[in-house]
């Protein structure tokens, strides 16, 4: 059984799938990884480019060959195909940092936490800048238990697709099972293995790279909105999925998914109380989503008040929506500009 298998769910990426698969073709590793390429239905030359790589190395690479179901269908075949140990995703168009991802394939030959947690690095290509993220407070090389750990330490941050290697059979366990042909199926990779993890290692070690081509690309809330019916569809799953079993969890896994939650729904709120410009839309779509929530999940209904823009349009009945949200949201622009100067 090979220590890791890495899959690279691929659609459309010829331009970018050489570098990603070079940078982890390398002679210290190839007989401990697994490279497990799935092509997603591309209509270019990608599908020709990772057959031609599984012939180059019969014993590292499998390619995988699938009609178009979007990036949560690479995920699920992945997770049933995989032969390694522990199993990353690394998107065609990202790569690896070669010295580091080295290192980290010898570690996890002695791994036995059920995830382990890297650094990742946002490369923005269009202007040459490198963003490095780090879990500053996590100790190298130690194992915590999720179930006792004190969540202060992440800072209000949780673990993301890019610095998580999940072991395969945590994986398999939680029963995940990504949504198909819908965007942000992220989140779900980030919170249904939780369920299972109860140990997990941190290695100081900047491995993921990100890759970022246009200045737009990063969290651009244009895309939110367009795509706004497909995060919806997330987040109730999220939030349906983690009603059924928030009480069989231990108080810092709840804890923890919740962080998770909060963030995702301040950002499909944002999408609608500030960005959506069509504002009767934008204002029904909200107030059938807020009620939504309050029903379905009381505790994360109020644990969102802790957003003041959700706060104060739930006391006005969101009629700022129904005006202009753009205009709350230059408030709230203000506002933080504002709080950041007295913070100093």
């Amino acid at each position: 059984m090979k220590v890791l298998t890495v899959l690279v769910p691929t659609y459309n990426v010829e331009k970018y799938l050489r570098r990603c698969l070079d940078s982890l073709l390398l002679p210290e590793v190839l007989e401990e990884i697994e490279v497990l390429v799935v092509n997603d239905g591309s209509k270019d030359g990608s599908a020709d480019i990772a057959r031609a790589y599984e012939k180059k190395y019969p014993q590292t690479v499998v390619f995988v060959d699938k009609e178009n179901g979007g990036h949560g269908s690479t995920i699920n075949v992945g997770i049933e195909k995989a032969q390694g140990t522990y199993f990353k995703v690394l998107d065609s168009d990202d790569w690896v940092n070669i010295g580091d991802f080295i290192e980290f394939v010898k570690r996890l030959k002695e791994e036995t936490a059920d995830a382990v947690i890297c650094d990742y690095r946002k490369e923005h290509v269009y202007n040459g800048k490198s963003e490095y993220f780090e879990y500053k407070d996590l100790e190298d090389g130690k194992e915590y238990n999720l179930n006792e750990i004190d969540l202060d330490i992440l800072h209000g941050e949780y673990f993301m697709m890019a610095t998580t290697t999940y072991r395969t059979e945590v994986l398999r366990a939680s029963g995940l099972k990504m949504l198909e042909k819908t965007f942000y199926v992220d989140m779900q990779y980030n919170i249904v293995p939780i369920t299972k993890v109860d140990t997990f290692a941190y290695y100081h070690l900047d491995i993921y790279r990100y890759f970022i081509g246009r200045k737009d690309q990063s969290m651009n809330m244009d895309n939110f909105v367009r795509n706004q019916e497909h995060h919806k569809r997330m987040i109730k799953w999220l939030i349906e999925y983690y009603t059924g079993i928030e009480k069989e969890l231990t108080p810092n896994k709840r804890e923890y998914i919740e962080i998770i939650l909060t963030y995702t729904l301040n950002t499909h709120y944002s999408i609608y109380c500030e960005y959506d410009k069509d504002h009767k839309r934008a204002y029904n779509e909200i107030c059938e989503f807020d009620a939504y929530l309050k029903k379905t999940n009381k505790r994360l209904y109020d644990r969102l008040n802790c957003m003041a823009y959700v706060r104060y349009n739930r006391e006005t009945q969101f009629k700022f929506v129904k005006v202009d949200g753009s205009k709350w949201h230059k408030v709230m622009v203000l506002a933080r500009k504002v709080k950041g100067r007295f913070a100093r």
